[in-house]
C-alpha cells in the first residue's frame, strides 16, 4: 500500500513538472515569436499577397488575387482579405495570427508526442521545435506555413483521437477533424498532401467500431473543401502548376535542411543528436515497436521524396518551407525511444533547459535572427534614403524590385522625392541608363532587392564609380554613390583596357580577357562596362560575357543583356552587364571571363574603353536561409 502511494505521489509530481517545463517550452516559444513582433516589416512574400488583396468584393479576390495571380490556396489569403479590413496593415496585427499559431503548434507537437508514446517525448520534441530558426522564422510571416503547419498538427490531434482515444469519439471529435483537415488544405499545396496522407495512413488503423466517426471526418472535410476544388484545377493544370521559379535542389538538399532546422550550429546539432541516441547508450530505450513510429516516418519520406524527384525531373517546387508540414513528425520518431521514466526529474529538467538555452543562442547570435528579421530591404532602402536624403548633397535616388509597389509602400512614408523605382516586368537597364542621364546630379543612391539582375548595380556604378558606403540585408542591397572623387569616397572601377577600338560593318570587338584567380575569391557580382562612341543609333547591341574552365577553356556560361536593353544613342553610352558567382556553388577561382561587343546591326562604334566591376559575397544577402 505505502508502494503505491508513492507512486501515485512520484506520478503527481512527475506529472507537475511536465507541465512547468511546457509552459516554460511554451513561454520561450513566444518571446521568440513575438518579440518586438511590430517591427519586423514585411518582406516580398507577405507584399506579394497583401497587394493582392486590392479587390472590392469577393468574387474578384478569389479570381484575380488567388485562382490567376497565385499558386497557393485560397485560405490564408481569404482570411488576410478581411482580417486587414479589421486591422489595417501595421505590422504587428497584421502577423500576430500567424504568431499565436506558430505557438499552438509546440503545444500540438508535445500533444502529439504525448498521444503517441508519452510526456518526455512531446516535450523533447515541443522544445526542439521551439528554438528552430525554421519554426520561428515562418512564425513571423504572414503566409501559409504556420497556418498549414498548426491545421496540420491540429488534424493529427483529431485523427490520434479518432483512431486510438481511449473514449468512443464523439461528433465533436469528428466536426474538430474534418475542419482542421479543410483548413490545412485550404493553407498551402503541401499541407495539403500532408493532410491527405494522414487521412490513408489512418485507414490502416481503422477498427471497425470507429469507421463511421473516421469516415464522418474525412467525408467532411472533403465537402468543406469542395467549393475551392476549381481554384485548384485552374491553378495546378490551367495556369501551369505550382512551381517552376525555384532551382533545382541540390543533392545535399536533405543535409542543408538539417542543419537549417538546428540553426546551422554545431553545438545545437550535437546536442539533438546526442540527445536522439542517448537512451540507447542508457540502455533505456523503448523497445516496443510501435506502428506508428513507421507510419509518422513514412509521412515525411514520402513528401520528401515525391518533391524532390518532382523538382529533378519536371519543374522545381521544394524549398525548405515545403517540409515544415512533415517535418514534426520526423522529429517525434527520432525522440520516440524514451520511455517516460528514461531520465529522472532533475535529468529532464537539465536536458529541456539545455535545449531551450542552446537553441536561443544560436538563433540570436549566431544566427543573428533578429537582427536580420529587423532589418529588411524594402524598409532599410528607405530608411537609408532618408539619411542620405538628409546629409548628403545632391543626391538623387533609384530603386530596382520585382514590384514598384513593394518598395514604393515604405519610401513613401519618407520625405524623399526625388527618386525612381524600377521594376523587372516594366523596365530594363536602357530605361535605367536613360534616367541616369536626364538629371544630372553629383551623387546616387541605389538599391536593389529581391536578389536581381546585378547588371543594375553595375550600370549605376558605370555613371558614379565612386561609393561612400553601402548596406546588405537579406537578397537586399543599397549603395551611397558619387560622380566625382569626395572625402571617403572609393573607386570602384578596374581598367580591362583603354586603347580605342573602332567598329565599322563588323560584328564582334576583340574579346578581352578576365582571370578569375586574379580577383577575390569571395567574388560575387562581376559586371563589365563598356563606354562607347556612336554616330547614329544602334538597336540590339549586346554586352557578352563567357565564362570558361581556365584550364580546359570549354564554356560554362554564356551571357549577354538582352535585346531591349542594347539600344546606344548617338554619343557617349555606357553599356553594362553583369553575372553572379557563387563562392561555394560556383566559385571564379578557376575561371575566366571573356567579354566583347556583338553588334547584331554591324553599325559603326568606338569602344573606348573596358572596365570591370566586381563585389565579394555577403552572407546576409542569404542569411536567413544559408549559413552567415
Amino acid at each position: 500500500m505505502r508502494k503505491h502511494h508513492l507512486r501515485t505521489v512520484r506520478n503527481k509530481t512527475s506529472r507537475r513538472l511536465d507541465y512547468i517545463l511546457l509552459g516554460v517550452i511554451l513561454l520561450v516559444a513566444a518571446v521568440l515569436r513575438l518579440w518586438k513582433l511590430g517591427e519586423v516589416p514585411f518582406m516580398h512574400d507577405e507584399f506579394s499577397a497583401l497587394f493582392r488583396l486590392k479587390f472590392d468584393n469577393f468574387h474578384d479576390l478569389i479570381k484575380y488575387g488567388v485562382t490567376e495571380g497565385d499558386s497557393h490556396p485560397a485560405g490564408v489569403q481569404v482570411f488576410l482579405y478581411y482580417w486587414t479590413k479589421l486591422v489595417g496593415w501595421d505590422e504587428l496585427w497584421v502577423k500576430l495570427p500567424f504568431a499565436l499559431m506558430g505557438i499552438g503548434s509546440i503545444l500540438l507537437i508535445y500533444l502529439i508526442g504525448k498521444q503517441w508514446f508519452n510526456s518526455k517525448v512531446g516535450l523533447l520534441s515541443a522544445a526542439f521545435f521551439a528554438v528552430s530558426q525554421l519554426t520561428v522564422f515562418y512564425s513571423q510571416l504572414a503566409r501559409p506555413y504556420s497556418a498549414g503547419l498548426f491545421f496540420v498538427l491540429l488534424t493529427t490531434y483529431f485523427w490520434n483521437r479518432i483512431l486510438f482515444g481511449q473514449r468512443k469519439p464523439g461528433i465533436g471529435i469528428c466536426i474538430g477533424f474534418a475542419v482542421s483537415a479543410c483548413l490545412a488544405a485550404l493553407a498551402h499545396n503541401f499541407s495539403a498532401a500532408q493532410a491527405g496522407l494522414i487521412f490513408l495512413t489512418g485507414l490502416f488503423f481503422l477498427k471497425k467500431e470507429r469507421r463511421l466517426a473516421y469516415w464522418l471526418g474525412g467525408v467532411g472535410a472533403l465537402v468543406l473543401y469542395a467549393p475551392h476544388l476549381p481554384v485548384f484545377y485552374y491553378q495546378t493544370f490551367v495556369n501551369g502548376g505550382i512551381g517552376g521559379w525555384l532551382a533545382k535542389p541540390e543533392n545535399s538538399f536533405i543535409l542543408d535542411f538539417l542543419r537549417y532546422t538546428m540553426n546551422y550550429t554545431s553545438l545545437f546539432m550535437f546536442a539533438a543528436g546526442f540527445l536522439v541516441i542517448l537512451p540507447f547508450i542508457l540502455g533505456k530505450q523503448q523497445k516496443r515497436s510501435f506502428p506508428i513510429r513507421w507510419a509518422a516516418l513514412a509521412w515525411f519520406i514520402i513528401i520528401f521524396t515525391v518533391a524532390f524527384v518532382y523538382s529533378l525531373l519536371r519543374e522545381p517546387i521544394i524549398q525548405f518551407s515545403t517540409l515544415i508540414f512533415c517535418y514534426p513528425f520526423f522529429v517525434i520518431i527520432a525522440f520516440s525511444f524514451y520511455k517516460n521514466h528514461s531520465m529522472t526529474m532533475k535529468q529532464t529538467v537539465i536536458v529541456i533547459v539545455a535545449i531551450l538555452f542552446i537553441g536561443t543562442i544560436s538563433l540570436v547570435i549566431n544566427r543573428q535572427h533578429y537582427d536580420l528579421m529587423y532589418h529588411q530591404g524594402y524598409d532599410q532602402i528607405a530608411e537609408r534614403m532618408k539619411q542620405d536624403n538628409d546629409n548628403v548633397d545632391d543626391i538623387r535616388f533609384a530603386t530596382f524590385s520585382t514590384k514598384t509597389q513593394f518598395p514604393e509602400y515604405y519610401q513613401a512614408k519618407t520625405n524623399v522625392t526625388r527618386r525612381a523605382v524600377f521594376d523587372q516586368e516594366n523596365h530594363n537597364t536602357y530605361d535605367f541608363r536613360q534616367w541616369l542621364d536626364a538629371e544630372e546630379s553629383n551623387a546616387l543612391g541605389f538599391g536593389w532587392t529581391d536578389y536581381l539582375d546585378p547588371s543594375w548595380e553595375t550600370q549605376a556604378v558605370a555613371h558614379y564609380p565612386w561609393k561612400l558606403h553601402d548596406d546588405t540585408w537579406f537578397t537586399s542591397h543599397y549603395l551611397t554613390l558619387t560622380k566625382d572623387s569626395v572625402a571617403g569616397a572609393e573607386y570602384q572601377l578596374h581598367t580591362i583596357t583603354d586603347q580605342p577600338q573602332t567598329l565599322t560593318s563588323t560584328a564582334w570587338s576583340a574579346p578581352q580577357l578576365i582571370y578569375g584567380d586574379s580577383l577575390d575569391k569571395e567574388t560575387d557580382l562581376l559586371g563589365v562596362i563598356a563606354t562607347l562612341q556612336v554616330p547614329d543609333t544602334i538597336h540590339n547591341c549586346v554586352l557578352v560575357m563567357e565564362v570558361h574552365d581556365a584550364a580546359t577553356d570549354s564554356i560554362l556560361r554564356w551571357e549577354g543583356n538582352s535585346d531591349t536593353s542594347g539600344t546606344l544613342l548617338p554619343g557617349t553610352n555606357t553599356l553594362a552587364y553583369a553575372i553572379r558567382f557563387n563562392p561555394k556553388k560556383f566559385p571564379i577561382q578557376g575561371k575566366k571571363i571573356k567579354t566583347y561587343l556583338w553588334d547584331k546591326q554591324k553599325g559603326t562604334m568606338i569602344v573606348t574603353r573596358l572596365d570591370y566591376y566586381c563585389t565579394k559575397f555577403n552572407s546576409r544577402l542569404t542569411g536567413l536561409y544559408e549559413p552567415l
